[in-house]
């Protein structure tokens, strides 16, 4: 996939000299199938697809040949790239933070598209950077737009941030799958009994023991930062080095700050709990552990609203004398620049987030840095306070061998979603969480080791369409702990409870099974 920016500021891949258009007017992304989108970027003077102006902000499809303009300046098709023949290759992966990428990664110094892996059809690997940030691979730079051949045991880092290309990249069969097929031979020959006896062991893959239980139970290492944007900004894309978001985050003495950029400020940490559910490292938990910035409370919102307003007093008296000066050297008529102004002083702002960091320590691992844990993204979350599931997912899109192996994955196809067999006191319930996070669980093992807890707790009341009540001391951290019956099957995600109280509650799995039916990695 390749992202270009089109605009008047030269650091633009497509640059067009018009003073009608704006500094970072538009973006083309070829994809690599060879469809390509077209997206305005909230310019001046409009984007058109045949004399139609398009909306800011929406991504639509076009084809090459199509006669697009940028204010006046009509575009020129040579200068878009030709797509490239992909024949040659079994697979193609996108490397960057955009959702269409096959390999997702997080952070603020990744690209959207940052790198490309291909595989040929012999099996051999290359890797081509996009990057504003760059990648590297084994400690070597490479150019942008550089090609190179790498292999499984690579280290590759893009934008600073590790990748694990390895599952992607086909090897020679080893004798442990060798030893496999032919043990699957063996058991199709035998027949009858025995192949229903191994069939039915392998699709019973759920935690049946206290260790296999902790092993498919992970800490979530989390921190994010909350976004502010203008809704109606005439600035943004047209001033160079106009900030289209704002970030708060906290300072040194942890309270929060609001900058223009994320690099004077630290994000804001939290810990939680995910569970494994599939074999491609799929994880369940909390929609408030995959977007907390939705979860603030009216004090945070408030002093929020504060700073914002404090900054953006500055901002009005920089871009006051920025008018000034235009208007007296003639850019800029009086009136257009009152106008301006007063736009922007009357446009409201909208409270968002984004993640600095989002990852996971295994049961038994030290996690010392942030570099320690594995990391993952959000892939779906509900939508919905009330149905406090999301389903992430590790970057490397394989839960780990040995979990696999000792049957230590949550079954959601089995997970029980009637909640109106559940009767209040009449069965226990087993939970498996990491409440304070690191704190408590790293206090056995000498404080080296990360080591979930498993409480006992009763169904409370009879449960309602999106949630039940149970009787166990909820704590922070605990958040997204799987809540399983005596059989093992899942019932519930645990949500939230009351502080000193027994008084805790969980979602209904039934919402998450939905969830994981819709987003699902499939073959």
């Amino acid at each position: 996939m390749r992202l270009l920016k089109v605009g008047r500021d030269p650091s633009c891949d497509i640059v067009l000299q018009s003073q009608r258009v704006s500094a970072l007017h538009a973006e083309i992304t070829v994809l690599n199938n060879g469809d390509i989108l077209l997206e305005d970027k909230n310019s001046r003077n409009g984007t058109f697809i045949m004399n139609n102006p398009i909306k800011p902000g929406v991504q639509v499809n076009i084809k090459r040949g199509d006669a697009i303009r940028f204010a006046d300046v009509e575009l020129i098709w040579d200068q878009i790239p030709s797509p490239e023949d992909n024949s040659g290759y079994k697979a193609i992966y996108g490397i960057g933070s955009n959702f269409r990428n096959e390999i997702q990664i997080n952070g603020n110094t990744a690209s959207r598209f940052h790198a490309t892996l291909k595989i040929d059809k012999k099996g051999h690997a290359t890797l081509q950077d996009h990057s504003k940030n760059g990648t590297t691979v084994n400690g070597q730079r490479i150019r942008k737009g550089q090609t190179v051949k790498v292999s499984k045991g690579d280290a590759v880092v893009c934008g600073g941030i590790p990748v694990n290309i390895s599952p992607y990249i086909p090897g020679s069969m080893s004798m442990r799958k060798i030893i496999g097929l032919v043990a699957a031979i063996v058991i199709i020959a035998c027949g009858g009994y025995g192949a229903w006896w191994w069939i039915d062991r392998q699709s019973t893959a759920t935690p049946k023991t206290t260790q296999a239980m902790e092993n498919a139970t992970a800490c979530v290492y989390g921190g994010y930062y909350y976004t502010i944007t203008i809704k109606d900004d005439p600035f943004k894309n047209v001033l160079n080095d106009w900030p289209e978001k704002w970030y708060v985050g906290t300072d040194e003495e942890n309270e929060l700050q609001v900058h223009t950029n994320t690099k004077e400020i630290n994000p804001i940490g939290y810990t939680g709990t995910a569970f494994f559910i599939s074999k491609d490292g799929e994880m369940g938990t909390n929609r408030h552990i995959a977007v907390p910035w939705m979860y603030r409370t009216p004090k945070v919102e408030e002093d929020i609203r504060q700073q914002v307003v404090k900054l953006r007093q500055v901002a009005e008296n920089l871009l006051y004398n920025l008018l000034t000066s235009s208007v007296q050297s003639g850019t800029l008529s009086a009136n257009d620049a009152n106008a301006w102004l007063k736009r922007y002083q009357n446009s409201d702002f909208e409270i968002g987030g984004t993640h600095a960091y989002l990852g996971i320590g295994l049961n038994g691992t030290k996690v010392n840095s942030l570099n320690d844990l594995q990391q993952c993204q959000v892939i779906a979350e509900s939508g919905d306070p009330k149905k406090d599931v999301a389903l992430i997912r590790l970057n490397s899109r394989k839960t780990p061998e040995y979990i696999i192996k000792m049957g230590a994955v949550y079954d959601i196809e089995k997970a029980r979603v009637d909640e109106h067999s559940l009767k209040p006191q009449d069965e226990d319930f087993t939970i498996v969480g990491y409440p304070l996070g690191e704190r408590i669980s790293n206090e056995t093992f000498d404080g080296k080791e990360l080591r979930p807890t498993m409480h006992k707790a009763t169904l409370s009341k009879t449960p309602d369409d999106n949630q039940m009540q149970i009787q166990a001391v909820g704590i922070n951290g605990q958040s997204g702990s799987p809540v399983i019956d005596s059989q093992h099957r899942l019932i519930g995600v645990l949500c939230s409870g009351y502080s000193g109280t027994e008084v805790t509650y969980c979602c209904n799995i039934k919402h998450l099974k939905e969830l994981y039916e819709k987003n699902k990695v499939r073959e």
